[in-house]
């Protein structure tokens, strides 16, 4: 009777780590290569939750809201900042995963930081060019040295950083998902940009309409881009799938399967 209650103490904490759900990107890659249907709540998930949605868009919201009433944009930093020091204080309370919430409140502090040392309203999206810039430098250069970063991401879920090279049908698959979300920032850069420069040629509207592109264009366009790689993912997962068992089922017939067909090239 003592030693079942120990023997469920040591099985949950394992179960629970099992059953935890992959966030971000790498849950869109891993449910594609799973072939699991798109859904609402897998692409929730993805995108944090619905707490990860108010922790990104609050902010940004928030700066915008007082910014049109006050125009004055040391003042309307000073909330955004307070609301993300506020949820990772939550977060430590409740003793919960620190990663989104500290990247989330470190990209708060990075923009409140440079409007209130410009102390122009336009100056709270600036960092997020240079994120979406590094991001369309990091996914291009990726794509041009043949090994694009939706790939890696995927060899990774695999566990193997270079087989998935090996197969035609998952290389196209990785160009297509990564082209997909070079697009996404680049679309970003192409609508914000000019409203930014317009804004410092002192047109007091395009701040305005700057924040609203920003949440427009925020967690709705990563989103699009999640549900995009999903899909292409979940197409070639049958066929890959497939593929690797008839590996694993060739590699357990031994070397005599091997030396009757005089082909042991790998595919390319």
């Amino acid at each position: 009777m003592t030693e079942r209650p120990e023997l469920q103490s040591e099985a949950e904490p394992q179960d629970r780590s099992e059953a935890a759900p992959r966030a971000g990107l790498g849950r869109v890659v891993e449910a594609g290569l799973h072939g699991e249907g798109v859904s609402a709540r897998g692409v929730l998930e993805a995108i944090g939750g619905w707490r990860g949605i108010a922790e990104t868009l609050l902010p940004a919201t928030v700066y915008l809201t007082i910014f049109v009433f006050t125009r004055d944009a040391r003042v309307s930093a000073i909330a955004p900042l307070a609301l993300a020091l506020a949820a990772f204080g939550w977060r430590l309370f409740r003793r919960e995963p620190m990663q989104a919430a500290l990247s989330g409140l470190l990209g708060v502090a990075i923009c409140v930081g440079v409007t209130l040392f410009t102390g122009r309203g336009e100056d709270y999206y600036l960092p997020g060019f240079w994120i979406n810039g590094a991001w369309i430098a990091a996914h291009t250069i990726s794509l041009l040295v043949g090994w694009p970063l939706i790939g890696l991401l995927l060899g990774f879920l695999r566990g193997s950083l270079t087989e998935w090279r090996r197969d035609p049908t998952l290389r196209r698959a990785a160009r297509w998902c990564t082209l997909f979300w070079i697009a996404a920032f680049a679309s970003r850069l192409i609508v914000q940009l000019p409203l930014y420069f317009a804004a410092q040629n002192g047109d007091a509207a395009a701040t305005d309409a700057l924040g609203l592109a920003r949440l427009l264009m925020g967690v709705p366009l990563f989103a699009l881009a999640a549900i995009l790689t999903w899909l292409v993912l979940s197409r070639v997962s049958g066929g890959v799938d497939g593929r690797d068992d008839q590996a694993s089922s060739s590699d357990d017939s031994g070397p005599g399967s091997v030396a009757s067909t005089g082909d042991n090239t790998p595919s390319t």
